[in-house]
């Protein structure tokens, strides 16, 4: 490749250096056209980058993304995530950005936290309102921050990878943020043993809607550049085992195929990553991660 060429592809949105091509993939999640996708991985911070973020990415986002529904409130998972938050505060105003169908808002609402929300899908928003949480509708998080009360617990689930302005988002939620309170930011892992072994096809770089998913020593020095301490970093959480198991299931019988090939590919993804785990749950070799910060003193 010229260095002209090298000099003309999309930069890193996260630090703007150049990147190199690491992937190319179409929508197989969900199959929404036929579009191939380049991933191309930074050369400075190691970040896995969507190249061209398409001007209609909205409809890679259907009705159907968020099954909303009382069956989708709660669950094992979700309550292990509010037991992992509470590790660090007990109770508060909690804010989560990007809830989706409201699972995680909706345990924390029954362990006491006041939950307020930002959430890009309408439908989701009146869901969330029915079930006792505030919801303010908007597609760009970080302006809706600047207006919102200090919170006590900032959280994303698997929502920094979406972000057109990841950068944006951490300065705001750093700016609101109460002195000792937490962000919590789960994220899909860009140093994953099963992106190694299935490249493209691991589920989780889930073209286009993943715009860039960040390393963690990466993510640590973003946080520290806003004033927010790292006090932990694990891939081996009840969450992230689960995120293991989708990798697999989905590689195996994406979410298109029939019921029985589904149940089939779960039961034979649970046996791989149950094999797998020495490798997928050391030294944050799984297919997610989930780091929480700390406001020490407010910034």
């Amino acid at each position: 490749m010229s260095s002209r060429a090298s000099d003309a592809a999309p930069r890193c949105r996260i630090c703007g250096s150049a990147g190199d091509l690491r992937l190319t993939t179409t929508d197989r999640n969900r199959s929404i056209g036929a579009e191939r996708f380049d991933y191309r991985s930074c050369r400075a911070c190691g970040t896995l980058y969507l190249a061209e973020v398409p001007a209609d990415l909205a409809r890679y986002y259907p009705p159907d993304y968020y099954p909303i529904g009382a069956e989708h409130e709660t669950n094992e998972s979700e309550r292990a995530k509010v037991a992992l938050l509470q590790r660090f505060v007990s109770g508060g105003a909690l804010l989560e950005i990007g809830p989706g169908a409201g699972g995680f808002a909706a345990e924390a609402l029954r362990s006491g936290f006041g939950v307020r929300a930002i959430e890009m899908d309408e439908r989701a928003c009146d869901h969330l309102r029915a079930i006792g949480a505030q919801a303010v509708h908007s597609a760009e998080p970080h302006r809706a921050l600047a207006e919102m009360a200090p919170a006590r617990a900032i959280v994303l689930w698997h929502v920094f990878e979406h972000l057109a302005e990841p950068l944006a988002l951490l300065r705001a939620a750093a700016a609101t943020l109460e002195p000792g309170g937490v962000l919590l930011i789960a994220v899909p892992n860009p140093a994953a043993f099963a992106l190694r072994v299935l490249g493209a096809r691991w589920p989780h770089v889930d073209a286009p809607r993943h715009l860039q998913l960040v390393p963690a020593a990466t993510l640590v020095r973003l946080a520290g550049e806003v004033g927010l301490a790292p006090v932990a970093l694990t891939g081996s959480d009840r969450a992230g085992r689960d995120w293991n198991v989708f990798g697999w299931q989905h590689f195996l019988a994406p979410p298109t195929s029939g019921a029985v090939r589904r149940r089939a590919a779960f039961y034979a993804a649970a046996l791989v990553s149950l094999l797998l785990a020495p490798v997928e749950r050391g030294g944050l070799r799984g297919s997610t991660y989930t780091a929480v910060f700390r406001n020490d003193g407010g910034i």
